[in-house]
């Protein structure tokens, strides 16, 4: 699914939604749960939508159809990560290897993160314009995460992961010069893993725009 363009501005980055997760620790699918009116993957897939990432990447794995269906419009593409049981490595393979040939680097977002927004996404997209071929990380009282930037000099290395490990290898052989760049929000950093930070993300919807998208 592909719709509408990026925004005026727009930089010449790719953010990538990892929404194919096998929610292990929930014991049901998190993405597909309520949460302010809309489904819990539908907040992290409307934030990057509407920032100034060129493009837009929606990873998807267990359920991919359910997930899919329960979507927002938005200026995305979705891709199909048939080896998602392996772990998270498997979805950044798939999102270096499906970016457009000349972007300056990836942008990794958490489906299970709700309360991402636009602000903190830009936040870090601004960053990488500054500093393209640098680690970029997000930031919320002093604990970094993500949206995580990786340039395009990594992708190589990106393209070759597997398993659960993610991209915490390559980040680790870069810490000293990695960056840290504080979030627009102290919630942004907040994942929906169990059914305590579920109920948690319940008690702090208000701070959700049901209407947004």
């Amino acid at each position: 699914m592909m719709t509408d363009g990026a925004p005026g501005g727009a930089s010449n980055v790719c953010v990538a939604v990892l929404a194919a997760g096998t929610s292990s620790r929930m014991g049901q699918h998190k993405l597909l749960l309520p949460l302010a009116g809309r489904p819990v993957v539908a907040w992290s897939t409307l934030a990057a939508s509407a920032s100034r990432a060129r493009e837009v990447l929606v990873i998807l794995g267990r359920d991919a159809d359910a997930v899919q269906a329960a979507l927002p419009p938005g200026r995305y593409r979705t891709l199909i990560n048939a080896d998602f049981a392996r772990g998270q490595g498997t979805s950044l393979a798939l999102a270096a290897a499906s970016v457009a040939p000349d972007v300056m680097g990836l942008i990794v977002l958490l489906a299970d993160q709700p309360f991402m927004d636009v602000a903190s996404i830009d936040r870090i997209i601004a960053a990488a314009d500054r500093w393209p071929e640098r680690i970029i990380m997000g930031s919320v009282s002093g604990y970094a995460g993500h949206p995580v930037y990786l340039p395009r000099r990594l992708f190589a290395d990106l393209r070759a992961l597997s398993g659960d490990m993610g991209a915490r290898e390559l980040i680790s052989r870069e810490r000293e010069t990695v960056i840290e760049e504080p979030l627009a929000n102290d919630l942004a950093r907040l994942d929906v893993d169990t059914s305590a930070d579920y109920q948690r993300a319940l008690e702090m919807g208000y701070r959700l725009d049901s209407a947004a998208g």
